[in-house]
């Protein structure tokens, strides 16, 4: 079976999953808006939550643009802020909706697979080159190892970025995240 048919599975599945919660999603029906027999999707996925971890996958890799993002920043400080974002933007760009389905679908994991891993540890790794380069230039105040401020950073953003869901996307996420950021950091705009 061709991939074609895999990529037109993910599409009707992002969408119609921005739509309805993923209870409320069936595999017959994204398998309808994506032309595709039922036995077509089961070639591909064995279950709906594994469809949604293929899209999670695919969305949570940062992409060149995200990465180009923190290199055009003008400032160090800027781009600090935005590699500690990386996931905030992957959120508003996929919408409330859908990123509520994801963070549902990995709570009911038992334990991150390698890949989920390892991204962690590469954006981890950005966050802490950079905080550690902006401590040196006392762009940031607050002097706790920069390994354990990468670490908070990141999970303020996700605290965030659950919050922002939990009220159905009702403020601006990357204003609120890059507020925490900046306290976090000790520094003031």
């Amino acid at each position: 079976m061709s991939s074609k048919y895999k990529t037109a599975i993910l599409a009707s599945a992002r969408k119609i999953f921005s739509e309805k919660s993923f209870e409320q999603v069936t595999i017959k029906e994204i398998c309808q808006d994506a032309g595709v027999a039922n036995s077509t999707f089961y070639y591909h996925f064995k279950t709906k939550e594994e469809l949604m971890d293929c899209l999670r996958r695919k969305d949570d890799h940062p992409s060149g643009s995200d990465l180009l993002h923190i290199l055009a920043a003008d400032d160090l400080l800027e781009q600090v802020l935005t590699a500690c974002t990386m996931c905030a933007a992957r959120a508003v760009r996929n919408g409330c909706t859908l990123t509520t389905q994801y963070y549902k679908c990995r709570l009911n994991a038992e334990a991150l697979d390698d890949a989920h891993n390892q991204l962690y540890a590469q954006e981890a790794m950005t966050a802490r080159l950079l905080i550690a380069r902006a401590q040196q230039q006392g762009l940031i105040r607050n002097q706790s190892p920069a390994d354990q401020l990468a670490s908070a950073a990141l999970c303020l953003t996700n605290g965030k970025i659950i919050i922002w869901c939990i009220t159905d996307g009702s403020f601006d996420l990357m204003q609120k995240a890059r507020e925490a950021l900046l306290v976090l950091f000790n520094i003031y705009k």
